[in-house]
């Protein structure tokens, strides 16, 4: 198993890190000060990608007034666990008038692979949150279109305490046929962004991917379907920035 905790600050105006602590495979770089005055904290893993038996348990917490962009190096490679499995689990608070990008790249299920996942984020009714999940049908290119044994996520997010949003997926493609109606719907890959605190979404077109906004209980969801995983990535990066200009 391995673990990573990070917590932020604001101090002398800009998000710092205050709080750190990892062990191999994970880490966290240097903090990337970006002049939109977020700062990026880039987590890294020095394993080539997720075996049988391992566990990634990461938490974050993100301080009042502090802007924070948690990024990736590349694409999370789930490799063939065989009749084992992988799984994730991810704890995330953001404070009050903190506001937070997490939106990792694509993951990319091989052959025989089972992964779990679960993610738990608590945020304060000021709070700011663009939260994203991509999933690729596998390595497409190698003849591995929907030949993993299972992947189960499951994402909630809760206001001040409360429920807020829900968010649970299950394929087996042995069970279902995921590549199809009601899953991915003909496509290589999907994406989830979860927004809270934005007041209005304005989704760019694209002409390789579709997408739709609908309004949760609290914040608004996207649905996003497309045959290249590394655009369905940058529309994200796109729709968070141009949200931050909106709102200033």
């Amino acid at each position: 198993m391995s673990e990573l905790y990070a917590k932020t600050g604001f101090q002398n105006g800009r998000t710092v890190l205050t709080g750190c602590a990892f062990t191999s495979p994970l880490k966290i770089a240097k903090p990337f000060y970006r002049d939109s005055g977020y700062t990026e904290l880039m987590v890294m893993c020095a394993s080539p990608g997720m075996l049988s038996g391992d566990r990634f348990d990461m938490a974050f917490d993100m301080g009042e007034n502090t802007k924070t962009i948690i990024s990736t190096q590349s694409c999370q490679k789930l490799y063939n666990t065989g009749e084992g499995a992988a799984a994730q689990s991810l704890k995330i608070e953001v404070g009050e008038n903190a506001s937070l990008f997490y939106c990792p790249y694509p993951a990319i299920p091989f052959a025989k692979n089972r992964f779990r996942a679960s993610a738990e984020i608590a945020l304060s009714r000021s709070s700011k949150l663009f939260f994203g999940d991509i999933l690729s049908c596998g390595r497409h290119g190698m003849g591995e279109r929907f030949a993993f044994s299972e992947y189960v996520s499951k994402t909630t997010v809760s206001i001040d305490g409360k429920p807020a949003f829900v968010d649970a997926s299950r394929l087996i493609p042995s069970e279902a046929a995921v590549g199809g109606i009601g899953f991915f719907e003909g496509y290589t890959c999907q994406g989830l962004l979860y927004l809270y605190g934005y007041e209005t979404v304005s989704l760019p077109k694209r002409a390789n991917l579709e997408a739709a906004v609908s309004r949760s209980h609290k914040g608004q969801s996207v649905r996003i379907l497309s045959n290249d995983a590394d655009a369905v990535y940058r529309f994200a990066v796109e729709l968070f920035w141009a949200g931050q200009a909106s709102d200033t």
